[in-house]
């Protein structure tokens, strides 16, 4: 008997094979019948000009949560960059009030120096020039007084300097001939 292979073709069928096209066109229907079919699975969704009014809440939401976080950020910012600077105002004011005591004390060494030197020449024959240094001491003596009583308003001292000042500039102490020395502890 004949053995015969059926992989094998006759001359005649291979020629109509070959003759037969390689690509068919599906047709617009089997796209369209496919996208329906995963649409209906909800394995792809609508196109957003069909549904795009499901989305607004969303969008508004969104916009809600970034504009809050923009406006927590620039508050936290606002707050550290106040904190940083009150910080640095503190160190700047502990300085200045640094170098401020230091400007007291080279002003009232100078004052005394300059005193002591306006007590050397009050024996010079010029009593005007005298006078109106001896005035300018008192003026600044007066008006340094002043100024630690609002540095110091319960300091007892600054307090009896004060009214001892006016008392005397008011003209009731002009019969003063004793000078006290008083020291508060």
């Amino acid at each position: 008997m004949h053995e015969h292979n059926e992989n094998e073709l006759a001359k005649q069928e291979r020629a109509e094979f070959a003759a037969l096209s390689r690509e068919r066109d599906p047709g617009r229907m089997l796209e369209e019948r496919t996208v329906k079919a995963l649409r209906r699975e909800r394995l792809i969704g609508r196109p957003l000009r069909q549904r795009w009014y499901r989305r607004a809440p969303l969008v508004a939401a969104g916009l809600a949560a970034s504009i809050a976080l923009f406006a927590s950020g620039l508050a936290v910012g606002q707050w550290l960059g106040t904190r940083t600077v009150a910080d640095s105002m503190a160190a700047v004011n502990h300085q200045t009030a640094m170098q401020a005591a230091a400007a007291v004390q080279r002003a009232g060494s100078a004052y005394v120096i300059a005193l002591a030197a306006l007590t050397q020449m009050a024996d010079t024959t010029d009593n005007q020039a005298v006078a109106q240094g001896r005035e300018a001491a008192v003026n600044s003596l007066y008006a340094a007084v002043r100024e630690l009583v609002v540095l110091a308003p319960d300091d007892p001292m600054a307090v009896t300097l004060r009214q001892e000042l006016e008392r005397l500039q008011s003209g009731g102490g002009a019969e003063v001939t004793q000078v006290q020395n008083l020291v508060w502890f």
